[in-house]
């Protein structure tokens, strides 16, 4: 490790000597996932300090890492992957180490201070790779903020000995901070969570070092047990909204109209993110947001309702990368659930990121008469890195009871599958008695008995997936690892008025499931347990209901990684 230059943050900072981490589950590290970046051994949770090096063309991800245990513990550092792709990664060296074992480098952001308002950095250091770290210093006492910066790409930083801790509220209950730039005002904005008081708080400075206090977002949305991670991004609005319309600004005096003013209709809004564990709506941890207007100091929701980001049962503490190079707003979260997350069967490694997600704002459909702002996911998947399987495709097809679609995927590939589906559903052709069912089975190469199941039931109008049917003991015996999780729907299209219209992108990588229905406008990732090498290597669809469904287009391919 390269030890030497980071222990600079720290005189008396230790890394444990490398211990073993006891294969507990044997072959289940088969089942290591192929494009979702792992950890090589050890312990992962929150992604930290997401970056983009301009210089480099590098994308770097840091993250929560404990290298001496597959379970949560301290001392916690700063694990560190990057990327030229955003779909295969390469590990590094800890990046950032806490001064004791009973202390923890706890989450943070990075950005880069290209015109040096820190006055950290010479001429020497490049100004695409003048990196600061703002992060969470916890110890049993206090969790302070902290700030390092970097000379040499982000890969070693030192510690701003002059001034940490930054903010310091003498609270054990202060951390994740996010950090990025607010052009409107020329100034850095820090969003940091006050857990258990149900606030983020915002900060201002103009040299990253000194800060001044804004405001509080305070108690809204899902509050759960605590809020943390925060984030605040500026999206552009759709072309043609109608959510957002011009405003007529009037004037009166002594009762007469003297001004009628219109104003132009925003060409933005800005997205707060806001994570909350234990308390969301599938159980355990996930992450909200808000959709309105910040002006440097405050942020005002647009409405007081929120929006979860992901409806699985894994995806937490997402964050955004600073300083992407086509200034697109990307993302990636934890998959893992607090729930559960240190039981999963996996060794030496536990838990994973999920892909990479580019967002934009839509209009979205919320019933048939109302339509609302809402965050698009579209998956990041860099094609040229990977090799394909035979593409399997079916179109335009009613099925019925008797009749189904069956396909023996190709073979020596190893556990990455992707799949689209678009059909229809006719609610003239079923009862109110009837369970009107589709479904589509991934079932495992080795023992077909343990399978994924993406149903949809017509009566609900919504998606399930049934991550239950394997020979894993986790599986059943853990209670909080839900079997079955649902996702309520709108169509994409509205056919007719009995014809609904309905789409759904699924990439399947060993152990984690994302589902983007409708283009993404929801999306739906839960991780999954098969016995080690019993990799996906069918598909069959099936319905309980003639005349209800028909195929439009399915589509279903397995890849692997390009030696």
């Amino acid at each position: 490790m390269k030890l030497l230059s980071v222990l600079s943050l720290f005189a008396a900072a230790t890394i444990s000597a490398a211990t073993p981490i006891e294969l507990i589950y044997g072959n289940e590290t088969l089942n290591r996932p192929l494009i979702h970046l792992t950890p090589n051994y050890g312990w992962m949770n929150d992604p930290n300090g997401l970056w983009y090096d301009a210089k480099e063309e590098l994308w770097h991800v840091y993250y929560q890492y404990n290298p001496n245990d597959t379970v949560w513990g301290l001392p916690l550092y700063w694990g560190h992957a990057t990327s030229k792709n955003l779909t295969t990664w390469t590990q590094h060296d800890v990046s950032i180490i806490p001064p004791a074992d009973d202390s923890g480098a706890y989450s943070g952001s990075i950005v880069v201070d290209q015109n040096n308002t820190s006055g950290f950095f010479t001429n020497v250091t490049d100004p695409r790779q003048r990196v600061v770290a703002i992060w969470t210093y916890n110890t049993p006492e206090s969790e302070t903020q902290y700030v390092s910066y970097s000379t040499d790409g982000g890969f070693t930083f030192t510690n701003y000995d002059q001034g940490n801790p930054v903010l310091d509220l003498n609270s054990t209950q202060f951390r994740d901070p996010k950090v990025f730039w607010h052009e409107e005002s020329q100034k850095w904005i820090l969003t940091v969570a006050k857990t258990q008081q149900f606030k983020i708080a915002i900060y201002s400075s103009p040299n990253l070092t000194t800060w001044t206090h804004e405001s509080d977002f305070e108690r809204e949305g899902y509050l759960g047990y605590q809020y943390e991670c925060p984030g605040l991004v500026k999206l552009p609005l759709p072309q043609n909204t109608t959510t957002t319309t011009e405003e007529t600004i009037q004037t009166y005096s002594n009762g007469t109209l003297v001004s009628n003013t219109s104003v132009a209709a925003d060409t933005d809004k800005w997205a707060f993110f806001i994570s909350i564990n234990p308390g969301s709506i599938q159980g355990g941890s996930s992450t909200q947001y808000f959709i309105g207007d910040f002006n440097g100091t405050h942020f005002v929701p647009d409405y007081p309702n929120t929006n979860v980001i992901d409806l699985g049962k894994d995806y937490y503490a997402m964050q955004t990368f600073f300083n992407s190079p086509d200034g697109d707003i990307y993302s990636i979260g934890w998959a893992s659930n607090w729930q559960y997350s240190a039981y999963v069967p996996t060794d030496p490694w536990r838990s994973s990121m999920s892909l990479v997600r580019k967002f934009s704002l839509e209009e979205f459909q919320a019933n048939p008469e109302t339509k609302i702002l809402n965050i698009k996911s579209t998956p990041v998947i860099d094609y040229d890195v990977l090799n394909f399987g035979e593409n399997f495709t079916y179109h335009n097809e009613t099925l019925n009871t008797n009749s189904s679609v069956h396909y023996d995927l190709a073979k020596n590939f190893d556990g990455l599958v992707e799949f689209n589906l678009t059909f229809t559903a006719n609610s003239s052709a079923y009862g109110n008695h009837d369970f009107a069912g589709l479904s589509l089975y991934l079932r495992g190469d080795q023992d077909k008995n343990e399978y994924l199941r993406l149903g949809f039931g017509a009566n609900a109008a919504a998606f399930y997936i049934d991550r239950g049917n394997t020979a894993v003991p986790f599986v059943s015996e853990n209670p909080f690892f839900t079997d079955k999780v649902s996702v309520n729907n709108q169509p994409s299209e509205y056919v007719t008025n009995e014809i609904t219209k309905y789409k759904v992108y699924g990439i399947a990588d060993r152990n984690i499931l994302e589902l983007y229905f409708n283009d993404g406008s929801q999306v739906s990732t839960n991780t999954y347990f098969f016995t080690g090498g019993n990799f996906i290597g069918q598909a069959d669809i099936e319905v309980a209901t003639d005349g209800v469904f028909e195929i439009e287009d399915f589509q279903i391919r397995q890849m692997t990684l390009k030696l």
